[in-house]
């Protein structure tokens, strides 16, 4: 997947160039303030932290990856994924991400394309420090495939973010959008 700067305005990407690729047609969503966004998704969303611990602390268990489509070019690494709690198997997050794999050291790098940990469990195991800071957040209509990601969607918009985080030498690690299911 190749990206240019005219991208990055999208505040789906990379979510919406991952369904591009894919064939899949583009979410319908908008930006709203985060005083749109009711509880539990504020608490969720809105900081500047990774969304891994976040989400362990909201569902009291560990979050794993369930990868829906990958892609590595060697430079960036792609992937859109469901994410869900390690013992019920309950889906926590859909979303995608574009990880710069320069920016990372070679353990991480390997543990990414690995494909089982999120970035931010991984960042965070490592102790590599890094920042996070939401792009926008979004309110987006559910679609089919986002459905049956899910397994279902019991609401008529969801929230989410889309989020860049950043070394401590302001290199860019990822650009993501995270998307949290009806709660």
């Amino acid at each position: 997947m190749t990206t240019t700067n005219n991208i990055f305005q999208d505040p789906l990407y990379p979510l919406s160039l991952i369904r591009r690729v894919r064939g899949i047609s583009k979410l319908v969503s908008q930006v709203v303030e985060p005083n749109e966004i009711p509880e539990p998704y504020y608490s969720l969303l809105v900081h500047e932290g990774d969304m891994t611990s976040r989400l362990e602390s909201y569902h009291g268990d560990k979050i794993k990856i369930r990868k829906l489509s990958s892609s590595n070019d060697g430079k960036a690494y792609f992937r859109e994924v469901l994410l869900e709690t390690m013992e019920s198997q309950t889906p926590t997050e859909y979303g995608a991400i574009e990880i710069t794999l320069k920016n990372l050291e070679e353990e991480q790098r390997a543990l990414v394309i690995e494909g089982k940990q999120p970035l931010g469990g991984i960042l965070n195991d490592a102790r590599i420090p890094y920042s996070s800071a939401p792009r926008a957040f979004l309110k987006i209509i559910p679609d089919n495939p986002m459905v049956e990601a899910f397994g279902s969607v019991e609401a008529d918009h969801l929230f989410g973010r889309s989020n860049e985080i950043t070394s401590y030498n302001g290199k860019i690690i990822a650009r993501i959008v995270e998307i949290l299911p009806s709660l």
